[in-house]
């Protein structure tokens, strides 16, 4: 599991861009932190959409690809619930279904209080290759 969240890590320039930080990663499932920076707001002073989604979306790939089958999105969908301007954000994502080729998963955005800022679904879809 190290290998395979250093090379998330090293090569997700996206990710190291935004700030993105590994918290835990085990199979099936991940969380990520980052710290709402002044850059990541809006106009209307509140953490960008775009921002969430990224966020989301690092959790779901490091969740999906964690048992070390290239697993690449298909589906994605994210529902903003909360508006934040400032502090820590978790992403917290987990396997709903782990098929051979379409697997599913969950992610919640919260803040350091656990307020749920947004919910993300996103399906895989499993290459016959490996990620390492």
């Amino acid at each position: 599991m190290q290998a395979l969240q250093h090379f998330f890590e090293e090569h997700d320039r996206f990710a190291k861009l935004l700030g993105f930080r590994v918290e835990a990663f085990e199979k099936g499932s991940a969380t990520v932190s980052a710290v709402i920076q002044e850059e990541h707001l809006n106009a209307a002073n509140v953490v960008h959409g775009g921002f969430l989604f990224s966020l989301a979306d690092y959790a779901f790939a490091l969740a999906s690809n964690s048992h070390n089958i290239l697993s690449l999105s298909i589906s994605s969908n994210i529902l903003f619930q909360k508006a934040k301007p400032s502090g820590m954000l978790f992403a917290y994502a987990k396997e709903l279904s782990d098929g051979k080729k379409i697997a599913t998963y969950e992610v919640r955005i919260c803040d350091e209080q656990e307020s749920i800022i947004a919910t993300f679904t996103g399906t895989v879809y499993r290459k016959d290759t490996s990620v390492l």
